[in-house]
């Protein structure tokens, strides 16, 4: 039956007011069963309805960010003969997983009991001067999708399906709900929980950064805290060698290997590795170093990936580049050994 709303906007000449919730911030409908299953897919993730028909206890969260990006999902799940467990589904088969302590999977289980509820708007009161109120804008927001199987809201029954999606432009019950998962996700993974949460937005995003750890994540993980971004932590002018130095480490040697461009550094002169990467950035200021993957291969070494970018002109050109980190045991810190930069070429 359409709604009196609907009416009046055909009779206009107008499209239907879309629900906010049902729209992501590139104005994707993401309320369909098509973009369930697209995302799914993305994510390797099974359906709400195949984890109910298994018997699974699921309690699942699913993000989009406020740019229009799927995010990584997390699920507790509890299937039958097995202990419960937190996954976390990255793209490209990426996961992790971790066991979750009793009190854990309590609070989850308490906490979802009004998840997929709508609480009714709070009444506001016009301005005394009797002028309308400031309208309200919300950009950029996140929306959540929460799925719940077999869950027991009244601890009485156990109901096979529950779903909510919300915006975070007034959302409630479910946004606090999902992120409250991605919480207890990085709490329950130990290689998360390294990571320093002051450098990163929250916890789905700290999550999205532990797909990316490989080996041992323990190292990994303190790569990324002292090395996670392509411009030196220790300052902001990035075209000074002096900088450049603290970034390799205190006392690191590292040798460069600039698209077959060597440079070796002499111990006598500690800086000719610095010194040739601070005049690669005068030379081109839109250079930038993006990092992509950290691998711990030891405890006390690991190894970071990413790419170098930079424009000439219309085009942009891009490179890969490796790094090689092995850890201060006297000044505890990283150092650099080795930094392989391939040849650019344009981008696609």
């Amino acid at each position: 039956m359409l709604t009196a709303a609907v009416i009046a906007a055909l009779a206009m000449g107008q499209a239907a007011p879309v629900d906010r919730n049902c729209r992501d911030d590139r104005g994707r409908e993401i309320c369909s069963a098509e973009h369930d299953a697209q995302v799914e897919a993305l994510l390797g993730l099974a359906s709400i309805a195949e984890e109910s028909e298994q018997g699974a206890e699921v309690y699942r969260a699913r993000y989009i960010d406020g740019y229009g990006r799927d995010m990584p999902s997390v699920s507790f799940e509890r299937r039958p003969g097995a202990d419960p467990v937190v996954v976390v589904y990255g793209r490209e088969g990426r996961r992790l997983s971790g066991p979750v302590l009793s009190e854990v999977w309590d609070r989850v289980r308490s906490e979802a009991r009004f998840a997929d509820r709508v609480l009714e708007p709070f009444p506001t009161s016009a301005p005394s001067d009797g002028r309308a109120p400031p309208p309200q804008i919300c950009l950029h927001a996140w929306v959540v999708s929460l799925e719940m199987a077999n869950s027991m809201p009244e601890r009485r029954e156990v109901t096979p399906i529950r779903r909510r999606i919300e915006s975070a432009c007034g959302g409630a019950l479910a946004v606090r709900y999902a992120f409250l998962l991605a919480e207890e996700a990085v709490k329950s993974i130990a290689p998360c929980a390294i990571i320093d949460a002051q450098r990163q937005r929250n916890h789905v995003t700290i999550l999205e950064t532990c797909l990316g750890l490989e080996g041992d994540r323990f190292a990994a993980a303190s790569l990324w805290n002292s090395r996670s971004t392509g411009m030196p932590r220790y300052g902001l002018d990035h075209k000074d060698p002096g900088v450049w130095r603290a970034y390799l480490g205190t006392n690191g040697s590292p040798r460069l290997d600039w698209a077959g461009q060597k440079v070796e550094t002499d111990r006598g002169r500690n800086n000719l590795v610095a010194e040739f990467i601070a005049s690669k950035v005068r030379e081109t200021p839109s250079l930038r170093f993006t990092p992509t993957h950290f691998r711990g291969l030891t405890a006390r070494r690991a190894e970071l990936n990413g790419t170098a970018t930079y424009g000439d002109g219309e085009a942009r050109l891009i490179a890969a580049y490796r790094q090689t980190w092995v850890w201060d045991v006297n000044l505890h810190e990283w150092m650099l050994e080795n930094w392989t930069v391939e040849s650019f070429r344009p981008m696609d």
